[in-house]
């Protein structure tokens, strides 16, 4: 498995803002503020889902859903509908 990056390194290097990616993934832009901040523990996998398709990255890749991903107790059921 290759190492996650941090959610804003992957935005960044898709040129969005957390706006853009905020409206993308039909999520509040303080759901990507916070992440980003690392100020919530707690990631749902509907927003992941969200975020990960508009990223169109798995969600291992994202070193803030790898904490939820690890403790779920079938992480492979969480799948990327793209991969």
């Amino acid at each position: 498995m290759l190492p996650a990056q941090p959610l804003a390194s992957i935005r960044k290097h898709k040129l969005l803002s957390q706006r853009a990616l905020a409206k993308h993934a039909g999520v509040a832009l303080s759901t990507i503020y916070l992440l980003e901040a690392g100020k919530t523990e707690h990631a749902t996998f509907k927003v992941m889902r969200a975020i990960t398709t508009a990223l169109d990255v798995p969600a291992e890749s994202i070193a803030e859903f790898r904490q939820v991903l690890d403790a779920a107790p079938n992480p492979r059921r969480f799948r990327n509908p793209q991969s």
